[in-house]
């Protein structure tokens, strides 16, 4: 079965913000089970790395959904 493989990386302004960020959904990276996809979620100073893989385009695009959605969160928290 073929996978489908990519990542994204997110710039911040800083690391501050990026840090944050990371931290706030890093609970959530460790505490949800996928079945059908695989997400290495990691911080390099004022960036968020995701590398992906999945079984299919619909695991593809929940997986990036929850994790974009989630860093939305917590961008709009930081700014509170």
């Amino acid at each position: 079965m073929s996978r489908i493989k990519g990542s994204i990386e997110l710039d911040f302004p800083n690391e501050e913000i990026a840090k944050i960020v990371y931290e706030s959904v890093l609970f959530e990276h460790k505490t949800v089970p996928y079945r059908r996809s695989r997400l290495d979620f990691s911080l390099n100073g004022p960036t968020i790395i995701m590398r992906f893989t999945a079984e299919d385009n619909s695991a593809l695009r929940g997986t990036i959904n929850s994790y974009l959605r989630w860093i939305k969160v917590a961008l709009d928290v930081a700014e509170l």
